[in-house]
């Protein structure tokens, strides 16, 4: 596996299992809305975007005819949303930052209860490991905010 695969598996078990905003709000699927360090293809909010941080690599075994490392990659999951874009999720109102709060914390709680999908992928691990505070930019009027996670993984 490489730092893509990972990257790519954790993006696709995302896609599979996070509702799309913009869906919940009663507007048409898009083919995708969730990138992972990749150009961003949709002119529609709200997105999430992972990044990667770093990775680092550990040795385990090194012989003659095989070679293992334990490699620990971190991601920055970024999740934003233009000023009041609104969904209605059972009963209650999010937008703004507390819709980006939501999400941060379904981002998180989608990866831990997955993590056999990701596993049967070969992503060895998971860590959410901290949680920016949501942030505003007045010249994009975007909210945003992101949650750091950490993978790992044998590679052989």
């Amino acid at each position: 596996m490489e730092n893509v695969t990972a990257m790519n598996i954790v993006r696709d078990t995302l896609s599979l299992n996070l509702s799309d905003p913009r869906v919940v709000a009663g507007g048409t699927a898009r083919a995708s809305w969730i990138f992972a360090d990749e150009p961003i293809t949709s002119d529609k909010y709200p997105i999430i975007e992972l990044n990667k941080l770093k990775s680092d690599s550990n040795i385990i075994s090194m012989g003659d005819t095989d070679y293992c490392d334990h490699t620990l990659l971190y991601i920055t999951v970024w999740f934003s949303s233009k000023n009041g874009f609104k969904v209605t999720i059972d009963g209650t109102e999010y937008k703004n930052s507390q819709l980006v709060e939501y999400y941060l914390g379904k981002i998180g709680e989608t990866l831990k209860s997955k993590f056999n999908v990701l596993f049967n992928q070969g992503v060895g691990g998971y860590r959410q490991l901290s949680s920016e505070k949501v942030a505003y930019d007045p010249n994009t009027q975007l909210y945003y905010g992101a949650v750091q996670i950490r993978v790992w993984y044998f590679k052989f």
